[in-house]
């Protein structure tokens, strides 16, 4: 058996327990019906889908990285979307192929520091020495697979709660030529993660998919409430950038949430289409020590001073 062979095998081997869970979907709840609804894409309408903390999040529950990537790529290549993963240096070792199939198959990937560490709660210099060894750690795959450009996210959304602080750290990315990967919708999907955690292996199926229904219109529901602040600060639609994490909740109902935006009349952006509008070139001057979306960050900063466009 050749080693392609047997790393395929390995890989679906892995898969059993989160194939079987997905079973449980079946006559369950109706996202999982129909997976290209025939439904006008609205121009209004855009957004772009990333992941943080690759190769897979730190939960209480072990990960199988193989079997978690394999299962979110699978989906969004089903649904032709280009995403974007923010990789934790550290992780790289060992999941060196893992990370080069994002790239294979045409997704984007970023630097997210070396040990994902909050800027909250270390120094100047310690922090921007995480920058760097994130930078270094994922430096040599990006340039094997020529990814031209370099792309940044902070921990936790957390960009700097002191003017100093946020400044020195903002003058050491664009030192780097890093491009800020920005977000504006925010889902608390750690925190359904971890309910998804407590149903076992293979939940009650009524359990599932009422927890199923619940995140997505979560989901549903921050992105509509982003739609809203967009309106309110510049007047107009945005194109939207969803942050979630690489964990078993989005590996198992990714396909239902896509599926889901698709039935509104989203269609799908990179993250340099995505980046491209204005409204992440806006200055914001948030000192908060929560984790904020872009947007809630300029609302937050003073909505007042916002210019209209």
């Amino acid at each position: 058996m050749n080693s392609h062979r047997t790393r395929r095998l390995t890989v679906l081997t892995a898969l059993l327990p989160l194939l079987a869970l997905l079973l449980v979907t079946l006559g369950g709840s109706g996202y999982t019906q129909e997976k290209k609804p025939s439904v006008k894409s609205d121009p209004d309408k855009r957004i772009c889908i990333t992941f943080d903390e690759l190769p897979a999040a730190s939960t209480f529950e072990e990960a199988d990285r193989n079997a978690l990537s394999y299962l979110v790529l699978e989906t969004l290549d089903r649904h032709g979307v280009k995403a974007a993963g923010f990789v934790v240096g550290e992780s790289i070792s060992g999941n060196f192929d893992l990370l080069g199939e994002w790239l294979n198959r045409g997704h984007v990937l970023g630097n997210m520091t070396y040990s994902h560490q909050d800027l909250n709660e270390l120094s100047i210099e310690n922090f921007i020495n995480d920058i760097k060894l994130g930078h270094e750690a994922l430096e040599d795959m990006l340039r094997g697979f020529g990814q031209k450009k370099r792309y940044f996210r902070y921990p936790y959304l957390h960009y700097g709660a002191e003017v100093e602080v946020k400044k020195q750290v903002a003058l050491y990315l664009d030192h780097l030529d890093y491009v800020i990967a920005h977000a504006s919708v925010v889902p608390e999907d750690y925190l359904y993660n971890l309910t998804l955690e407590k149903l076992g292996k293979i939940p009650d199926s009524a359990e599932y998919d009422a927890l199923l229904n619940e995140y997505v219109n979560h989901v549903l529901d921050e992105l509509e409430r982003s739609q809203v602040l967009a309106l309110d600060l510049v007047n107009r639609p945005v194109k939207q950038i969803l942050l979630l994490r690489l964990n078993r909740l989005n590996a198992i109902y990714l396909d239902e949430m896509l599926t889901a935006l698709e039935k509104l009349g989203y269609t799908y952006v990179t993250l340099d289409e995505a980046l491209s509008d204005k409204v992440y070139q806006l200055p914001e001057g948030y000192y908060g020590g929560r984790g904020l979306g872009y947007l809630d960050m300029l609302y937050e900063s003073d909505p007042d001073l916002i210019p209209a466009e």
